[in-house]
């Protein structure tokens, strides 16, 4: 008789028979005890699988009513099949499936579904992000003035989606929000942030977006003004004021003595 295998070894087994369906070499060590032992583990990666296709459509509530729940169901049991989950935090589950229905041959005339579910992972990383302080808007105004070229920290929960299609209109059209919108009308930039206990979305202009954007991969006022295609400062700087998106305005002194 073979000796019995380490308990690592079984665990690992036991995960490979949960992701890739192979009990194989587990099914020998398992007690049936009224059920046959590769029936049980059946039983274990069905409930899995089960388990995280219930988690995808909890995060894309937008994308089950576009494509139906049977076709969701269908394609999120893939995904859980062939990709599964790098994490135990089940919050973190889906990051990947907008790309991944980008490489599915049934939605390459519908590639805009997939652009309606990366918005909503943005929806879940603002959900779940940090809030940082925030800052006295008078205080920001006047730090603004005084150092134009400063660097601009935004609230860690700000994201921005800049999409080729009308992406926040199909969103709101799939949640009973909107009107339908034609997935082949003008693209949209949006704006997402955490509101209380809800996340907020706000379509913007492409001098904001781009003005956004540069703040969010570190550059300095003067240098993301010049990518806002000579908008007035003031009126990017508006919006982020009126919702308490900018957390603090730090000068080049402030930032060598930090």
């Amino acid at each position: 008789m073979p000796m019995p295998p380490s308990l690592r070894e079984l665990q690992r087994a036991f995960g490979a028979a949960l992701v890739e369906g192979d009990g194989d070499a587990l099914a020998p060590w398992i007690a049936a005890r009224g059920i046959d032992p590769a029936a049980r583990l059946r039983i274990y990666r069905h409930a899995n699988l089960a388990i995280h296709v219930e988690a995808l459509a909890t995060s894309f509530p937008a994308t089950v009513r576009l494509l139906g729940e049977d076709c969701f169901d269908g394609l999120a049991t893939r995904h859980a099949a062939w990709i599964g989950s790098a994490s135990g935090n089940l919050q973190a589950y889906g990051a990947d499936l907008p790309g991944f229905l980008v490489a599915q041959p049934e939605l390459t005339a519908h590639a805009w579904v997939a652009e309606v579910a990366r918005l909503e992972w943005l929806r879940q990383e603002v959900a779940l992000a940090a809030s940082g302080d925030v800052a006295d808007p008078f205080a920001l105004v006047l730090a603004l003035a005084a150092a134009t070229n400063a660097a601009v920290r935004l609230q860690p929960h700000l994201r921005l989606c800049s999409s080729a299609v009308p992406v926040l209109g199909l969103w709101r059209y799939a949640m009973d929000l909107a009107p339908a919108v034609a997935p082949n009308g003008a693209g949209e930039h949006v704006l997402l942030w955490r509101a209380g206990d809800g996340v907020a979305m706000r379509a913007v202009d492409s001098a904001l977006a781009s003005f956004v954007r540069a703040l969010l991969a570190g550059e300095r006022l003067a240098a993301a003004w010049a990518n806002a295609s000579g908008t007035a400062p003031q009126e990017l700087l508006a919006p982020l004021l009126e919702h308490g998106l900018i957390a603090a305005v730090v000068n080049a002194s402030e930032e060598t003595s930090a």
